[in-house]
C-alpha cells in the first residue's frame, strides 16, 4: 500500500465540505455550533498549486480571486498567494485607502489545474479572514496565508504534485502513524509579538497594538551527516559512554519551517560550522540570485550560494536537560537500525545505545526524515534583519535560529503538519520511487524485556535475542 493510500486509511473519515464558523474561529472552534456564518467552506479534494516549474525558490503558491478579481480561463489572469508557514499573519496587499490596521477580507482559493471546460475550480471559500495589510511588491504574491490562518488546521502539503489540503480534525494516533511507517516529529509553536500595527476595533470602538500569538515551526536538523549503512556486516563500534558523541558526524540545526521560499537558507555562522563537521571541505559558496521572501518588500541581497549533500530532520527522543542533540540522536537511530536488520544473528544494541541507568536496555530510536541529495543553500549574514528578527521573536524558549527549511528542499515528501494535536506535530513520508534520496524513519521503542515483541523498520515483529552475540567491542 502507498504511503498515499495509507494516510488516507488512517485519517478521521470526514465530510467532503467543512463549514468553520467565523464567530468562533479566532478561538480555533472549527465546527458549526452557537456560531453562525461560516467563515470557511473547503472543498475535500486537495487543491493543486502552481506546478514546481513556476516554483524554484520561491515556494509554495496558489491561485486566489475575489470580488476585485476578472475571472479568465487562463491562470495568469488571476493573483497568486503564498502558503508561508514562515509569516506569523495573514499578510494582503495594501491598498491605497489603507493604512496599518487589521481588516477583515474574503477570497477563494482556486486549483490550479483548469478542468475539462477550462475553469479553475474553486476549492475553497474563505470569509471575514483577518489580516494585515501591508506594502508587498507587484512582482510577487499578493496575498500571504501565515501562521495565525494556516495553525488553525491541520495543513497537508504534497511537496510532489505539489497540493494543499487542510483538515479540521484530529488524525490518527502516534503509534499507530509509527506502525504505518510514518516518520512523526513532534514541536511547540513558538515566537509571538506586540506589533506597531494596530488591531481592528472592540464593540467599544478601542484598538490596540497587535499581538501575534506563536505561530514559528523551528525543528530540529543534522546537516551533513555521514552514511552508516545498516546493511554492513559488522556495526559501527559504538563502546563507551561519550562514544555516541565521537561517532556522531555533521552539525546540529536549528530550521524554521518556512514554506513560502523554496531553498535550504542558512546564517553564516551555521555554514561556517557546517564545514568545520566536514571531513573533506564543501565547494566554496559563489554570489548568486538574491533571496525572496514573502511579506519582504525588497529581496535579500549579498546572498551566497552552496551546496550540502545530506540533511535530516529528527524528533527529540530524550529528555530536554540530557538532550544530545539531532546528530547524535540521527545516528544513534541508525545503529538501532542496524541492530533490527541483524536480529537473527543476535544482535543487540551496544553500549553508548544503551539506558545510562540499565545496560541491558537499549534507548528509543528517534523518528527522523532524511534527504540524502545535492541540496542548494543559500548563506545571508547573521546580522540580516529578518533573521535577527526570526531570533529575537523565539528566544528565550527556543533555539538560537540557524536558518530556514524551504518548499524545494522536501521536494520527494508529504508532511502533514498537524496543529490540531496537543503537542503538535508533523508527519513525513516519503514519494514512492525515491528511496535513493529520502528516508521517513518511525520512532521505535525499546523492548523491556524478552518477553515483548516490536515491528520497527519495516521488518516482521520480533523478541529480543536469547542471549547477545560478542559485538566488536569485546563484551556481550
Amino acid at each position: 500500500m502507498s504511503d498515499s493510500r495509507r494516510a488516507r486509511n488512517l485519517r478521521v473519515k470526514r465530510s467532503s465540505l467543512i463549514a468553520l464558523p467565523a464567530a468562533c474561529f479566532a478561538a480555533a472552534v472549527l465546527f458549526q455550533g452557537a456560531c453562525s456564518d461560516p467563515c470557511c467552506l473547503i472543498d475535500g479534494n486537495p487543491v493543486t498549486l502552481i506546478s514546481p516549474g513556476g516554483m524554484t525558490s520561491q515556494g509554495l503558491r496558489a491561485l486566489w480571486s475575489d470580488d476585485r478579481s476578472v475571472p479568465h480561463p487562463t491562470s495568469a489572469t488571476y493573483p497568486t498567494l503564498a502558503i508561508d508557514t514562515g509569516a506569523a499573519l495573514t499578510l494582503f496587499a495594501r491598498r491605497a485607502d489603507e493604512r496599518a490596521q487589521m481588516v477583515l477580507r474574503s477570497f477563494d482559493v482556486l486549483d490550479a489545474t483548469p478542468n475539462s471546460a477550462g475553469n479553475f475550480p474553486t476549492r475553497a471559500q474563505f470569509q471575514n479572514i483577518e489580516g494585515l495589510p501591508v506594502p508587498l511588491p507587484p512582482q510577487g504574491p499578493s496575498l500571504i496565508l501565515g501562521g495565525t490562518f494556516l495553525t488553525n488546521f491541520s495543513v497537508s502539503i504534497d511537496f510532489v504534485r505539489p497540493a494543499l489540503t487542510l483538515w479540521a480534525r484530529q488524525g490518527a494516533t502516534d503509534g499507530v502513524l509509527n506502525q504505518a511507517g510514518f516518520a512523526v516529529l513532534h514541536f511547540d509553536l513558538l515566537g509571538g509579538a506586540e506589533l506597531s500595527a494596530q488591531s481592528r476595533p472592540d464593540f467599544l470602538g478601542l484598538t490596540g497594538p497587535v499581538e501575534v500569538p506563536p505561530t514559528r515551526v523551528i525543528l530540529r536538523a543534522c546537516g551533513g551527516s555521514k552514511p552508516l549503512d545498516v546493511d554492513a556486516a559488522e556495526p559501527e563500534l559504538c563502546c563507551k559512554r561519550g562514544d555516541e558523541l565521537v561517532n556522531a558526524s555533521g552539525v546540529n540545526l536549528a530550521l524554521s519551517v518556512n514554506t513560502g521560499i523554496g531553498p535550504l537558507v542558512l546564517s553564516e555562522s551555521a555554514w561556517n560550522r557546517f564545514v568545520a563537521s566536514q571531513d573533506v571541505a564543501p565547494l566554496a559558496p559563489v554570489a548568486g540570485d538574491d533571496l525572496v521572501i514573502p511579506g519582504l518588500l525588497a529581496p535579500i541581497k549579498g546572498v551566497q550560494w552552496a551546496e550540502i549533500s545530506r540533511l535530516a530532520i529528527v524528533d527529540t527522543e530524550t529528555d530536554a536537560a540530557n538532550n544530545p542533540g539531532a546528530c547524535v540522536e540521527l545516528r544513534r537511530a541508525r545503529r538501532l537500525m542496524w541492530v533490527e536488520n541483524h536480529r537473527d544473528q543476535a544482535a543487540c544494541a551496544q553500549l553508548c545505545d544503551t539506558d545510562p541507568r540499565n545496560n541491558r536496555l537499549s534507548q528509543n530510536a528517534a523518528s527522523f526524515l532524511e534527504i540524502s541529495r545535492t541540496i542548494p543553500v543559500a548563506i545571508i549574514p547573521d546580522a540580516t534583519d529578518y533573521l535577527q528578527a526570526l531570533r529575537a521573536e523565539v528566544r528565550p524558549e527556543g533555539p538560537e535560529v540557524d536558518g530556514l527549511l524551504g518548499a524545494d528542499v522536501l521536494g520527494e515528501t508529504s508532511v502533514e503538519l498537524d496543529f490540531r494535536s496537543h503537542p503538535s506535530r508533523s508527519i513525513w513520508s516519503c514519494a514512492p520511487g525515491s528511496a535513493s534520496s529520502c528516508t521517513a524513519s518511525p520512532r521505535c521503542l525499546r523492548l523491556e524485556n524478552a518477553g515483548n515483541e516490536h515491528a520497527c523498520f519495516g521488518l516482521s515483529s520480533r523478541a529480543l535475542p536469547a542471549k547477545c552475540a560478542a559485538s566488536g567491542c569485546g563484551v556481550p
